[in-house]
């Protein structure tokens, strides 16, 4: 059976990317290009003495966005990846605790709003660094009469909405239909104009796209398709990198490192993915991790048509629990960079995401929303299935040496009633 017909009768796949080339050859000729993430990494510095004095919870982290590496042993035994006495090797990285939002939505949406507080600053012949010694008062007036408008499954709204409001933007987020009631209330509650949908995630961007106008203040944050979104995410690339080294976790050749990330339409693993490449080369392996209900970036890539495609032109309706993952079709942005450098894509049916959610919360105590438990599928394949030993072997990977980090992507906002819906006893 061919793997479209896979993707189109909902079964699980393990695919590995045939088109993937050495990583370092592609990355020096691609733009975006290091240069980039590093000018993204110097924004978010400049701005984190202002987020710290906007956000005292961001002092943990000196203002910066990032999430803790947590080793998740019992989890790792209790699911067979792990045997008793072995040393763990098996982390989340838990972007679903990110201080303001509680998602890896944060590390872009933040990002993109930063950048837009910049140019109005150089509009004004002002620098960041003066913002630090103003009041909140003096920051809204020079940002006052501007707005943001962004469409969304829910997180990105939520970072969006937080951010820009926190700098006194007025917000405006269109949201598909999937996006779950809680997120659209605390949206509201900060004084978010919310626009719903009865269609899906497509038509909320585009609703989006076509209501913003810069010259009038208006700024449109395109998750589809924003360089800026992707170079925020791809910062978590040198926080991971440091959090390994803190840890004595040396990454080469022999001792590869294995990343899975849940994906919807693609920015936020596709930058992490892009920050990874850059770091360590071919001695990263990132594989994305998507609902079987809705596999955008897998067909996009699979068929080589990327956005040009949508699931729902093989009769999938991306009906998921998993509401961040629940898109059609993925960035033509981001699947053109990933394209030549992702090793591979995976689904996950939706009672086995709900299953690793409360394996999570049994073992380990931690909460994380469905579209975050996607991931942990990523460690099963390839430690405990046919497929995952046919690509170690073929890369000649010994899986006693490799170090997993699963991306939990969102969950410690979910109100803790929405949480034990989907949890199993």
């Amino acid at each position: 059976m061919d793997i479209v017909t896979e993707i189109h009768n909902r079964n699980k796949v393990f695919w590995v990317n045939p088109y993937r080339i050495n990583s370092k050859k592609v990355l020096l000729k691609m733009k975006p290009g290091l240069s980039d993430i590093q000018e993204a990494e110097a924004r978010l510095y400049r701005f984190a003495p202002l987020l710290v004095k906007l956000f005292p919870e961001l002092n943990k982290f000196n203002g910066l966005i990032d999430s803790s590496l947590v080793a998740i042993p019992s989890m790792a035994r209790d699911c067979g990846w792990l045997e008793t006495g072995e040393q763990n090797n098996i982390f989340i990285k838990g972007d679903h605790e990110l201080a303001i939002s509680g998602s890896v939505k944060a590390r872009g949406g933040f990002y993109a709003v930063y950048v837009i507080v910049e140019k109005i600053l150089n509009e004004h012949g002002l620098d960041i660094s003066v913002l630090v010694d103003k009041s909140m008062a003096d920051i809204k007036s020079i940002i006052a009469g501007r707005s943001l408008v962004v469409g969304s499954t829910g997180n990105l709204g939520l970072s969006i909405g937080l951010m820009g409001r926190a700098f006194g933007f007025s917000v405006t987020v269109h949201m598909s239909a999937d996006a779950k009631e809680w997120k659209k209330e605390k949206l509201r509650n900060i004084g978010v104009n919310v626009i719903e949908y009865e269609s899906d995630y497509s038509e909320a961007c585009r609703g989006a796209r076509l209501s913003a106008d810069e010259a009038k203040g208006v700024y449109f944050i395109d998750d589809e398709n924003s360089l800026d979104l992707f170079l925020g995410y791809s910062t978590a690339a040198v926080m991971l990198f440091r959090q390994l080294n803190l840890e004595n976790i040396t990454i080469e050749k022999n001792h590869p490192l294995f990343v899975y990330i849940p994906c919807g339409v693609g920015g936020a693993p596709g930058g992490i993915t892009f920050g990874l490449k850059h770091i360590y080369g071919d001695n990263v392996y990132c594989f994305f991790a998507e609902p079987v209900e809705a596999p955008a970036m897998l067909f996009g890539l699979v068929t080589g048509q990327n956005n040009s495609v949508s699931v729902k032109d093989i009769g999938i309706n991306m009906e998921t629990c998993a509401d961040g993952l629940a898109v059609g079709r993925p960035s033509k942005l981001v699947a053109e960079i990933m394209a030549p450098i992702l090793d591979g894509c995976f689904t996950i049916k939706d009672d086995e995401m709900l299953v690793y959610l409360s394996k999570l919360y049994d073992t380990e105590s931690i909460k994380i929303e469905p579209s975050a438990a996607a991931g942990f599928s990523g460690p099963e394949f390839i430690i405990n299935s046919k497929e995952g030993n046919d690509f170690l072997v073929k890369n000649n990977i010994d899986k006693n040496n490799i170090t997993h980090v699963v991306w939990t992507t969102g969950g410690s906002m979910e109100p803790e009633e929405e949480f034990f819906k989907n949890y199993i006893k």
